[in-house]
């Protein structure tokens, strides 16, 4: 949406330029210039009164304040509260993982073995806590795995490969809107 909105401002900011050079003899007058100009560019005229700005200038400021409203009160958005143990993308990370994952039965568990292994700094100071998140906010592969329905709250899921490396998540609660 935010592309739109700046295409926009371009092809605005493009418009307002293309008004023909003032130096030639037939633009003498401040009148003859604002004919000249194409009538959506011209300032806006309400009687005797003559607005500062012009058509295109005014669709372009209410195009951007919907986007702007329809970005901040968008409706309501899925949310996670989310853990993870992160190692590094090496040929044993899977295994170590899947090993780890096998001494985890409870979330005190899994927060300790997130201090224990993490190389995540969130791992060492807060037992692996992401926080509270939204769609989007994490990299597409852990976003896919914490707000897929299948997944379960309250259970050890992964191994997930991201960029970073090699992730188990525990989903310590979840409100999935459609």
């Amino acid at each position: 949406m935010f592309k739109i909105c700046n295409h926009l401002f371009f092809v605005g900011a493009l418009l307002a330029f293309t008004i023909k050079d003032a130096s030639s003899s037939s633009f003498d007058t401040l009148a003859a210039r604002q004919e000249a100009k194409p009538f959506y560019l011209r300032d806006i005229q309400i009687g005797d009164t003559t607005l500062p700005f012009s058509p295109a200038s005014v669709v372009i400021m209410i195009i951007s304040i919907i986007m702007l409203l329809r970005n901040l009160l968008g409706g309501p958005k899925s949310s996670a509260v989310a853990s993870h143990i992160l190692v590094d993308d090496t040929e044993d990370a899977k295994a170590k993982l899947t090993a780890i994952k096998k001494e985890i039965n409870d979330f005190t568990k899994f927060k300790g073995a997130a201090q224990r292994y993490s190389k995540c700094p969130s791992g060492k100071a807060s037992g692996g806590s992401l926080g509270k998140f939204t769609p989007g906010m994490m990299v597409p592969a852990f976003d896919k795995v914490i707000f897929d329905k299948e997944s379960k709250v309250g259970q050890v899921i992964g191994p997930i490969r991201t960029n970073f490396g090699y992730h188990l998540i525990w989903i310590e609660e979840r409100d999935l809107v459609e």
